[in-house]
């Protein structure tokens, strides 16, 4: 079963037959969304997801003869976006640098949140709760309620199963209650809050 769509059949095969422009407009239809989950997932550090996407671009360019056209290209493309990611975060640990100043957390918030009373409320505290939580945690969540995937299209990203991805997810919770609970006083408020706007928004999402 071929999963991929006319369009980006045409463009793939162009851009394999030497078509710069389309892969071009190949990499337009993608970049945004890739960008924005790079960007979560990165400690909203905008330069570094930047430069990562341009990298996940290129081993998109450098691999679209090895497409296996049975499955999703977009949840292949955010696999590449994983490794990236991921290997950029064990170069980060090994230097021991920080991600992110304490300006640019200043300055932390996301398109998505200020537009819902949540933000104003209590967008600062889920912000620096999901920067304390582990790497592979925050990346669950990101996927999962920030980039709407579902479980079967997380499996793929994470190379895992569904089930794991489950597992993940509701210690990713956990993590969060917890550290949450220590960040404020109403914090069970806070975190009930939290889930009831991230189910809300899914809606379609669960």
């Amino acid at each position: 079963m071929n999963n991929l769509s006319e369009s980006d059949a045409l463009l793939i095969d162009a851009t394999i037959n030497g078509d710069q422009e389309a892969f071009q407009k190949f990499v337009e239809k993608y970049q945004k969304p890739i960008f924005s989950y790079l960007y979560r997932f990165l400690y909203q550090n905008s330069e570094t997801a930047e430069d990562i996407t341009q990298s996940v671009f290129l081993k998109v360019y450098q691999n679209l003869s090895n497409i296996d056209q049975t499955k999703s290209i977009k949840s292949w493309i955010y696999r590449i976006a994983h490794n990236e990611a991921a290997n950029y975060l064990r170069s980060v640990s090994r230097k021991k640098e920080s991600l992110l100043n304490d300006e640019q957390w200043s300055n932390v918030s996301t398109q998505k949140e200020q537009e819902e009373d949540i933000s104003g409320q209590y967008g600062e505290v889920i912000q620096i709760a999901l920067k304390k939580i582990k790497p592979k945690y925050r990346e669950v969540i990101v996927l999962y309620y920030f980039e709407e995937k579902s479980y079967d299209d997380i499996a793929v990203i994470l190379n895992s199963s569904t089930s794991s991805v489950g597992t993940l997810i509701r210690r990713a919770k956990q993590q969060l209650k917890k550290i949450l609970e220590k960040l404020a006083p109403e914090i069970e408020a806070i975190f009930i809050v939290l889930i009831s706007f991230w189910l809300s928004k899914r809606g379609r999402l669960i």
